[in-house]
């Protein structure tokens, strides 16, 4: 019975100082763990730079750059002067293009037929065909405002052909100008623009016929730069 009761109470003695015993402390978590050895021959993959997100001209929308997107077709009315300013005398469509480059055609298939009787009829015919552009390319913008540099050429065949035979005469034109423009954009559908055209190059051909056999023809060709502009104000709208 002694010996039973000594060996429980030696067991309490050596359970209570092996629970005595300081334990031994968590290391610390900001502690550095063991260091990395890299292998020259297989280096890490770099790390890639965060990339700046640049935001495009062509992404915005109309009401952020003030100008159309894309392809428009804008029709407007104006003053060509000199002029009264009572009615508006000049007329223009034109197509602009995403980029800002803007075509102003001219496009003429006219044909007139007067008959007077005065006991006999006498006809005389008139035909006038005519191609030609203007050609807008902005410089530069600045709000809204944009500074255009202007470009012209045009080609015109204008024949008469009165009462009779061998009496036609043919009138043909080619005509090359410049010119500079400031285009305010009130919205992207509204565009108000002051045009300054000048003349750079003409030529003009005349061939008038006297009789069966004769012809005469008439060449004039004048180059300059002449600064004399022919000044437009105009509005137009866009879709």
């Amino acid at each position: 019975m002694r010996i039973w009761m000594w060996g429980l109470a030696l067991s309490v003695v050596m359970s209570s100082a092996a629970a005595a015993q300081p334990q031994p402390a968590p290391p610390p978590r900001d502690q550095p763990g063991p260091p990395v050895v890299i292998n020259p021959d297989n280096p890490p993959p770099p790390v890639p730079e965060p990339v700046a997100m640049v935001p495009s001209h062509r992404d915005e929308a109309p009401g952020e750059t003030g100008r159309p997107a894309g392809l428009a077709v804008g029709i407007g009315v104006g003053y060509a002067f000199p002029t009264s300013l009572q009615t508006p005398n000049t007329t223009s469509v034109r197509l602009r293009l995403a980029s800002g480059l803007t075509f102003e055609p001219q496009l003429v298939f006219a044909t007139s037929s007067t008959d007077i009787d005065n006991g006999m009829t006498v006809t005389n015919k008139q035909n006038e065909v005519t191609l030609g552009t203007l050609v807008r390319y902005p410089l530069r913008s600045r709000n809204k405002i944009d500074l255009e540099a202007i470009g012209s050429a045009s080609i015109t065949s204008d024949t008469t052909d009165p009462n009779g035979d061998n009496n036609t005469r043919t009138v043909t034109t080619v005509a090359v100008g410049y010119g500079v423009a400031l285009a305010y954009w009130l919205s992207p559908h509204w565009n108000l623009s002051l045009t300054a055209t000048n003349p750079l190059i003409s030529y003009a051909r005349t061939r008038q016929e006297m009789t069966v056999d004769l012809v005469t023809v008439t060449k004039t060709t004048t180059i300059g730069l002449v600064f004399d502009p022919q000044i437009a104000v105009m509005i137009h709208l866009y879709d």
